[in-house]
């Protein structure tokens, strides 16, 4: 009876050691490098000649190899047709298929297997979240391969992150054909389209511009795009691209009343009616001038808008394409909002996402989309708090030009844009109660009018809704429809607060830190078992997103790079400055606070934000970013503090208690 432990003790460490190979293998790779990567450490770890990973193709029945590691060497162009072969079983039947030998006496019509003197087989379907293939992942071996179920959990784990891996490429090969077809539109416009940047320097334009103004695609790159422009239209250009900068509640695009009066080298000046949008690539700021003839229709620059925004869209979703794999958490209460999104997902039912601040309820919410029908379509996401009053109808369903005040064009919105896919409303209790019952009509009828038009649009969209506030309590006020809340709460989903899944805090830190340190390309030690009970023990009313905040705290004030800093990151557990005998992961003061501690508390905390920001409050990495708050809400208890906002040099370091 004991060797039969040791013996089982020792197949488990075995099994173990082979997946920490392989994890570690292929953990820092993406793309065709992770395929690669994969084939070539299961074969090694496994002991198997043949190891491939393949894409299907439903329409030719066949597998192509994305990575083929054969013995000592990669094989590249295979393409395998699965017709009498042990593949075909596993994407016609969508199951894992283990021949432990005589595979080719069991498929004697597959060629390939008699050309690499196959003896065994195991297959396991890659599976999209719908439950299609999208290809297979397979171990060969001219020896009988016996059965193991640790060998079928091996494959079944790592086809899990094959095809999340597949489905991320296969979404950037649809981005990639969208900006193609983007590129076809921009050069066939009939209207002249120039592109510049912040600094006012022409960076394209397409061959209908170069016919207006007489000027070489490779002479106007890099020139100023006044050079098109006359004197007056010039400053009119200046004046608008500033104030495009300038203006809030996301308007990115205006048309220019009166026009411009462009310079053809031949022909002098001519009269054009244009429009000026304004866009963000990779953090930069571009715009385009669109010039067209008065007489000439604006289809194609409609058509060009809207493939613009559609693109914007997928593009957000490449980082968020991996199901329920950023949901980090093993909690009852976590496994229960999944189980929830599993069932939900498959319908079209209305979704109430409930949860206090920093929950996470938009990745609850994308995690809906991905697993949906929907999911080739984008999920527009709509935060009603970051839009104001008077601009969100016009948001959530367009407006006619003319319709109000700087409606200078035709507008599409929100729910047009969703149309065949999903829309996320958060912040949903801050939506204006006259707004309410055109969102109401929409949910009941699936149509709506846009502002200033008699026609009805019709619309297939999926709503996903989330608060951090209470509807009934809201509705009891006055200030939200009880229709409304009930139509909405098809299907409602609670995400807990931190506070309430504990377990999942160590597993959230050590998922921030190792991302911190991937980014940074620095080392970080394992996060210490007292580390842990600090963070276990704090209640996180910030919930997720405080706790991301200090752990990027912590990193950023490590002292010797590779231990993350608890010590400034988390107020409430600093020690004694004065007690230098302790450790400083001690927990702090084992007494209550009193409403002046935890105003001084507040107020440290805050200017050590300020000082880590430069003062800087609102924005990505600002004071309010870091802390978890609303920029407004942050303002407001800097005003009540007397808090005085000062670069971080001369922001003085918080005294010890």
């Amino acid at each position: 009876m004991i060797q039969n432990q040791v013996a089982k003790q020792m197949k488990l460490g075995m099994n173990a050691e082979l997946l920490r190979k392989i994890e570690e293998g292929t953990s820092a790779e993406t793309g065709e490098r992770f395929f690669d990567a994969l084939v070539q450490h299961l074969a090694s770890a496994l002991d198997t000649k043949y190891a491939w990973v393949t894409e299907w193709s439903r329409a030719a029945r066949e597998l192509h190899a994305l990575s083929f590691w054969a013995k000592d060497h990669f094989v590249t162009g295979f393409r395998y047709p699965v017709a009498g072969s042990p593949c075909e079983t596993v994407v016609d039947e969508r199951r894992p298929v283990h021949i432990p030998e005589r595979v080719i006496e069991l498929y004697p019509l597959d060629a390939s297997l008699q050309e690499l003197g196959a003896v065994s087989y195991f297959g396991v379907p890659l599976l999209d979240n719908d439950g299609g293939v999208l290809g297979h992942l397979a171990l060969l071996d001219d020896r009988p391969m016996d059965e193991n179920p640790i060998l079928s959990a091996i494959l079944n784990i790592f086809a899990g992150r094959a095809s999340a891996e597949l489905r991320r490429l296969q979404r950037e090969r649809e981005i990639r054909e969208r900006e193609a077809k983007l590129s076809r539109l921009f050069e066939g416009a009939m209207d002249a389209i120039v592109e510049f940047n912040d600094e006012l320097c022409i960076t394209n334009i397409n061959s209908a511009a170069e016919r207006t103004f007489q000027r070489l695609r490779s002479e106007a790159v890099g020139s100023p795009v006044d050079e098109l422009l006359t004197v007056d239209s010039k400053g009119k250009l200046v004046s608008l691209v500033d104030g495009l900068m300038k203006r809030s509640g996301g308007e990115r695009s205006i048309w220019i009343d009166g026009g411009l009066e462009g310079i053809d080298r031949d022909a002098g000046h001519f009269p054009a009616e244009a429009t000026l949008s304004h866009y963000e690539t990779d953090g930069h700021n571009y715009f385009a001038l669109i010039l067209r003839n008065v007489l000439e229709r604006i289809e194609a620059e409609e058509r060009v808008r809207f493939l613009l925004d559609e693109t914007t869209y997928l593009r957000n979703e490449i980082e968020t394409i991996y199901g329920f794999d950023e949901i980090v958490g093993n909690s009852p209460a976590l496994r229960r909002v999944l189980d929830d999104v599993v069932s939900v997902a498959s319908t079209d039912a209305t979704v109430l996402i409930t949860g206090e601040t920093g929950t996470g309820k938009e990745l609850i919410a994308r995690a809906i989309h991905r697993r949906s029908s929907r999911s080739e379509r984008p999920m527009v996401t709509v935060n009603c708090a970051a839009i104001s009053a008077g601009l969100q109808e016009s948001e959530f369903f367009g407006h006619e030009k003319g319709s109000f005040t700087g409606a200078s064009q035709r507008r599409d919105g929100r729910f047009k844009l969703a149309h065949g896919g999903t829309i996320f409303l958060d912040e949903l209790g801050e939506m204006p109660i006259d707004l309410q019952a055109k969102l109401l009509r929409v949910l009941q009828e699936g149509e709506f009018t846009p502002v200033g038009s008699a026609h009805t649009v019709k619309v297939d969209v999926r709503v996903i809704a989330a608060t951090n506030r209470d509807l009934s309590e809201l509705a009891d006020s006055g200030n939200f429809r009880p229709d409304l809340m009930y139509r909405l709460s098809v299907f409602p989903i609670h995400v807990p607060p931190l506070r309430e899944r504990r377990e999942d805090i160590p597993l959230l830190a050590e998922d921030f830190s190792k991302r911190l340190a991937r980014r940074q390309n620095r080392n970080i030690l394992p996060l210490s078992e007292t580390f842990k009970r600090r963070l276990s023990s704090y209640d996180w009313p910030g919930n997720i997103r405080e706790l991301q905040n200090v752990i990027e705290r912590a990193f950023i004030t490590s002292i010797d790079g590779r231990s993350l800093n608890l010590d400034k990151a988390l107020p409430e557990t600093r020690g004694h400055a004065d007690d230098s005998s302790k450790s400083s992961d001690r927990v702090g003061e084992d007494r209550v606070l009193t409403a002046t501690d935890l105003k001084q508390l507040e107020r440290r905390n805050i200017e050590r934000a300020l000082s880590v920001t430069n003062g800087r409050l609102s924005g990505a990495g600002g004071a309010a970013d870091l802390l978890g708050v609303h920029a407004n809400t942050l303002a407001s208890r800097i005003r009540s503090l007397g808090i005085e906002r000062r670069p971080a040099s001369h922001v003085p370091a918080p005294k010890s208690r």
